[in-house]
């Protein structure tokens, strides 16, 4: 996204979580529009330039915009074959979003009948299309997956019911009962949440915030959430790289460290409430109904109490992924822990901050069931391993890889195993734990 505004001026600023417009862009939306007039939608593009654009109040509202507008193509046209893969997917999205707001309403007939039989009633309801409006895009991305915005039914959260084309009914019209079955089933309880999904969470915590005050709610949704478009990648990253979060697979998952964390924290930190709370003093600063100086002394009590607290409680952390494995350096036990590319070893200490990579996943697949493959072991003892329980060295990798005249050669393995090693010397601490450090609490 950034390239696409800063190399190729293809997108407006994209650091902004705005959905709205300002009416000053209202003028320029025609070219923006023809400049989208290549691809699969120049046909779209067509039939909205024909008449005068409409911009209401869904899409276009100064109150609703603070430091930037939504993310929306510029005037600049630019053929999709120009750019890479993912530069390319990025703008599509931009410009099937930009263009499904422009045109008008799905419109649909929803038909619903009631039934009684048996003294028992029962209920179906139905759609059709009348005009499919901005759904004409959807068909244009028959390669893109609904996001649980689009689509309530793939969201883990609720489903809707199943709705199909229903035939004519008319008020006291007789049916034919042909048959029917009773059926079980089970709720599925909420997926674990993918990179994607926590980032939404993250922009929209309201939904999470059982029993919280309507109007922190409110606040929470107005401020944009927890973080910003900008850090929100980089506090998932931060909890990834600090082992307080994993990722098996797709889906993220809590690690012990990270809920011994959460238990120990004091909840007043664990807790969307205390974001909102701020962004509500910090509203009233703004509007003159508070003073600034006196928010700062709140927060540093607070800050104080906090730290107070920590000292005085009698909770203590312990560590459950403890090997027997020493660390080199400093003498004390590892612990073992997943990382996003596989499995290491790191030192308890994080003064010392020693680690070393086990595993490793890579892109070589395994012979038996074609899945990706981990590196493990040390020197010439390094093997290859697969879910599906293969096993192969290296060294016979390598030696089937040239016999059948593909894959990767000896310089690309040698080169991924310094990048391996590199990583591995890598200091764990932050400059937020250094910082603490010399604080002597």
């Amino acid at each position: 996204m950034q390239r696409l505004y800063e190399r190729h001026k293809a997108v407006t600023y994209p650091r902004t979580d705005s959905r709205y417009l300002t009416a000053d862009l209202v003028a320029t939306l025609p070219e923006r529009v023809k400049a989208c007039r290549v691809g699969a939608y120049a046909p779209v593009c067509g039939r909205i330039l024909r008449s005068p654009i409409k911009a209401g109040p869904s899409f276009v509202d100064d109150a609703k915009v603070s430091d930037h507008h939504a993310i929306i193509p510029t005037e600049q046209g630019i053929l999709p074959n120009s750019l890479e893969y993912g530069e390319r997917k990025i703008y599509e999205l931009v410009v099937a979003r930009f263009l499904s707001a422009l045109l008008p309403p799905c419109e649909y007939l929803q038909v619903e009948a009631e039934a009684v039989c048996g003294g028992e009633r029962f209920a179906a309801k139905g759609k059709a299309i009348v005009q499919k409006g901005w759904q004409e895009i959807r068909e244009l991305q028959k390669d893109r997956p609904l996001t649980e915005e689009e689509d309530p039914k793939g969201s883990p959260y609720g489903e809707e019911e199943e709705s199909g084309n229903m035939p004519e009914f008319s008020k006291g019209q007789a049916v034919r009962f042909d048959g029917g079955k009773v059926t079980a089933g089970k709720t599925k309880p909420p997926a674990p949440f993918t990179e994607a999904t926590l980032l939404a969470a993250m922009e929209n915590p309201a939904r999470y915030m059982e029993g919280a005050d309507q109007g922190l709610k409110k606040t929470l949704g107005e401020t944009g959430g927890l973080g910003t478009v900008a850090t929100r990648a980089d506090i998932i990253e931060k909890l990834l790289g600090s082992f307080m979060i994993e990722k098996k697979g797709q889906y993220i998952h809590l690690t012990p460290k990270g809920r011994q964390t959460l238990e120990l924290a004091p909840k007043g930190l664990t807790s969307p409430e205390l974001t909102a709370r701020w962004e509500q003093k910090l509203a009233d600063i703004a509007k003159g109904r508070a003073r600034k100086a006196d928010f700062e002394a709140e927060i540093r009590h607070y800050a104080a109490d906090i730290v107070s607290d920590i000292k005085a409680s009698s909770k203590t952390y312990r560590h459950e992924n403890l090997t027997r494995k020493k660390c080199p350096e400093c003498g004390k036990l590892m612990l073992e822990v997943n990382h996003k590319n596989g499995k290491m070893l790191v030192c308890q200490d994080r003064e010392c901050g020693f680690r070393k990579v086990l595993s490793r996943a890579t892109n070589a697949r395994c012979p038996q069931c074609h899945k990706k493959m981990e590196l493990s072991g040390d020197g010439e003892s390094r093997f290859f391993s697969c879910a599906c329980g293969y096993r192969e060295k290296l060294s016979a990798f390598e030696k089937r890889k040239k016999e059948s005249g593909g894959g990767v050669s000896k310089k690309e393995v040698s080169r991924y195993m310094d990048k391996m090693k590199k990583e591995a010397k890598e200091p764990m601490n932050q400059a937020f734990a250094d910082a603490f450090a010399k604080l002597g609490l």
